[in-house]
């Protein structure tokens, strides 16, 4: 979210799956079984990685069996073959993958926006986060549990009465957690590397004066691993050094020496 400013409002889980796809270069398709019994599977092996969902489902839970899916391919589970069904999910694999899924789908964060500052309904945010009833319920459950052990009965009636339309039981819950929840979001800053790429995106070209870490060149390489467009280089005059990145789309390698040489002159 931070390292692509995306707005807590209007959050999907799509942003870091089509990432983590496209990083990883992981096929996603779909199966069909008459009986259902196989909600999804992941599957690696010398062709690469895959994951298939059934196509048959409802939407919210096809998303919630993709993130699942990749939940083992994260969290590095070993095997080279994962199946969800009705009859594993007691299973530790299982059960780690279901609680990834759940996160990815209902960050803490937006929860505590959508809910708290907000105001949005039960509905309101099923709707917008394509989760079933029922994954909105359980991760409320285990969310606030976490908050508040021991409470099990009052946060599950507070929660029931917030499925009915009733918001304040639920919001007092959040009211004395708030501040818990956005010290933990403010702990995780949002990488220098995507932070140079959304600079290079919206303007084409960035210099180690917006970002002095590009002075060192170990990070260049981590730089161009991201994008096949992104270009770096560095350039001395009269005992000043600038490090500079460009969109080799948008600028050609005289164009960016010119524009970082003027920077460095203004040193």
């Amino acid at each position: 979210m931070k390292d692509n400013n995306i707005s807590l409002l209007n959050y999907s889980f799509n942003y870091f799956f089509q990432y983590c796809i496209q990083k990883y270069q992981i096929q996603v398709i779909s199966h069909h079984f008459s009986n259902h019994k196989i909600e999804g599977l992941t599957v690696v092996d010398e062709l690469g990685t895959s994951f298939s969902y059934e196509r048959d489902n409802l939407k919210v839970k096809q998303n919630f069996t993709l993130c699942h899916e990749l939940g083992h391919f994260i969290l590095k589970h070993d095997g080279n073959y994962f199946a969800e069904s009705i009859e594993n999910q007691e299973n530790l694999l299982e059960r780690e993958a279901n609680i990834f899924s759940a996160v990815v789908l209902m960050p803490d964060i937006v929860l505590l926006s959508k809910i708290y500052y907000s105001c949005e309904t039960f509905h309101q945010i099923q709707n917008s986060l394509g989760v079933s009833k029922q994954a909105l319920f359980f991760r409320l459950l285990d969310f606030l549990r976490e908050y508040y052990p021991g409470k099990d009965n009052e946060i599950k009636q507070a929660v029931e009465t917030y499925i009915e339309g009733k918001n304040v039981s639920v919001f007092r819950l959040f009211h004395d957690i708030r501040e818990q929840i956005i010290e933990e979001f403010n702990q995780f800053q949002p990488s220098l590397i995507n932070q140079v790429k959304q600079r290079v995106r919206k303007v084409g070209f960035t210099t180690s004066l917006e970002y002095p870490y590009l002075l060192n060149q170990d990070n260049w390489k981590a730089i161009k691993e991201e994008s096949i467009n992104l270009k770096t280089w560095l350039i001395y005059n009269k005992g000043k050094s600038i490090a500079y990145v460009w969109d080799k789309e948008k600028f050609s390698d005289e164009e960016a020496r010119k524009k970082a040489e003027i920077q460095l002159l203004l040193m």
